[in-house]
């Protein structure tokens, strides 16, 4: 006996994406669901394109996909300690690493490393010119932090920090250290779960 439609948790990825989408289980929905992890990453629009339906459709759907990183992403968070690189890139991976563009954020730390909050402080990443160390450091202080550590992504796979990467956190580490409210880490996080430590690149070179 097939799963009622209400029986949301027993159906299918084909059938789920069927739901979201409008349209049959057989046929395309089918062909879709063996490449979800592809598809979370995609933008509406393109979401339209790959899957042939109308962009309201995808739209849901882009949805739908947001809603399920949300979801992973408040269990990861709730209060740990960030102490090592590890446990930062565990922390922000739900986030970060569907992405397709590059995102910066920072996690508020208390003084036993529990995290107090999370922020996204830039999208486009170090590079976008949008990023000032000024707005880091206000929302590290607006999230009540004693210390805090930062994350983005490389969407490319390679978590390996450029020669920007390390300069601009060694310029937003200095500012921290001014004003008492050290920047402990930061790290980044890659699709397939590599990750680096830009800190500790700094530290090397």
């Amino acid at each position: 006996m097939s799963p009622a439609p209400t029986d949301v948790p027993a159906l299918p990825d084909a059938a789920l994406l069927a739901l979201v989408l409008g349209l049959p289980a057989l046929g395309r929905p089918l062909f879709l669901a063996d490449d979800l992890p592809s598809l979370a990453r995609l933008s509406p629009a393109a979401l339209a394109e790959r899957a042939e339906v109308a962009l309201q459709a995808a739209t849901r759907l882009a949805a739908a996909f947001e809603l399920g990183r949300r979801l992973h992403a408040a269990r990861m968070r709730r209060p740990k300690r960030l102490r090592r690189p590890r446990d930062v890139a565990r922390f922000f991976h739900a986030t970060l690493a569907p992405l397709v563009h590059e995102e910066v954020w920072i996690a508020a730390l208390d003084a036993h490393d529990r995290v107090r909050g999370a922020r996204m402080v830039c999208r486009g990443g170090l590079l976008s010119g949008s990023l000032r160390a000024a707005d880091v450091l206000r929302a590290a202080l607006e999230l009540g932090a004693v210390a805090f550590v930062m994350a983005h992504n490389h969407p490319s796979g390679d978590p390996a920090p450029s020669d920007d990467d390390v300069e601009l956190t060694h310029a937003i580490e200095h500012a921290a250290h001014l004003i008492g409210v050290p920047l402990q880490d930061h790290v980044i996080v890659t699709p397939a779960g590599r990750f680096a430590s830009v800190v500790r690149a700094a530290s090397s070179r």
